[in-house]
């Protein structure tokens, strides 16, 4: 588990290995996706983030309304885009 005073919320981490194509996930990148993914979206809550093998993450997001998204961040760290996922 990390903490972050910045991004001001809880972050857990996956704890299975990854697969072998996958980089690693470290706290401090985790809370600095979680970070900007929530300056995107002020009021939500962190469910997890995740990272693809380009080294791209996604953090999937619960915002005060109750609707999931899931915002992309790129390698360095800037918004690329998001998604509102059906209920």
């Amino acid at each position: 588990m990390a903490t972050s005073t910045s991004a001001g919320r809880i972050l857990w981490l996956r704890t299975r290995p990854l697969a072998a194509a996958e980089p690693d996930l470290t706290a401090d990148v985790a809370v600095q996706v979680a970070t900007v993914a929530l300056a995107d979206h002020p009021g939500a809550v962190v469910d997890r983030i995740e990272v693809d093998p380009t080294g791209w993450c996604t953090a999937h997001l619960v915002t005060r309304s109750g609707v999931r998204v899931v915002v992309h961040v790129d390698r360095d760290l800037t918004v690329v885009g998001w998604l509102a996922l059906a209920r």
